[in-house]
């Protein structure tokens, strides 16, 4: 689900996991709300479904298919997440094969975590997140539900995002702080205090953007 970047990187995601382990997937096609971009998606090879709205009426057999949300808005993955399961399809748990995953480790259903990105130990991550390429976790990090570390996001110990969250591009967490419910830390920001729930916070330390 998911016809932009994201879900075009998706889809190479399980092309690699497909490569490492064949017969892992069969891949049926993109599900989106809009159009996609031809050009690009063309290239691919790979069809386009049409809306996952109502996708059982029109495909009845989708009602054994599994689905993965490339979808970069956590809000917007819930909302698939709705719809998808109201329909009877499944959300596996998607990991790439670079991807390193610590001892005592939970990842929640539907999450996906991209290429060489490394969960170290005893983390507990939610449902439906989605890492992206070369993410660190560190030790006892909390994940909730819903969660988007965009690439090369690092997460010190003991570290808690709240659902909903989004963490962009080298943006950094320091040990034993919370990301709250819903905020937005930018892009290269260093979080050195806690950051309050549907906060935006920018910069080198990190504060609450004017």
């Amino acid at each position: 689900m998911g016809t932009g970047g994201s879900g075009r990187e998706t889809f190479a995601l399980l092309r690699d996991m497909e490569r490492a382990t064949p017969g892992t997937w069969d891949f049926r096609g993109f599900l989106g709300l809009e159009t996609p971009q031809e050009s690009l998606r063309g290239r691919l090879g790979m069809p386009f479904l049409g809306s996952p709205i109502e996708l059982t009426h029109r495909i009845p057999e989708a009602r054994s298919w599994a689905y993965v949300l490339g979808i970069g808005s956590g809000i917007n993955r819930r909302a698939m997440e709705i719809v998808l399961s109201s329909q009877g399809l499944s959300a596996p748990t998607i990991i790439h094969p670079s991807a390193i995953i610590g001892p005592e480790v939970r990842v929640g259903r539907g999450t996906t975590v991209c290429a060489n990105t490394v969960v170290t130990t005893n983390a507990s991550i939610g449902e439906f997140c989605q890492f992206n390429v070369g993410c660190v976790i560190g030790h006892d990090a909390i994940i909730g539900n819903y969660v988007t570390l965009a690439q090369s996001v690092n997460l010190a110990g003991n570290v808690t995002i709240k659902e909903e969250a989004t963490l962009f591009t080298r943006s950094v967490v320091n040990p034993g702080l919370t990301v709250g419910t819903g905020a937005v830390v930018g892009a290269g920001a260093v979080c050195i205090m806690p950051v309050e729930p549907r906060t935006t916070v920018v910069g080198v330390p990190a504060k609450p953007r004017v």
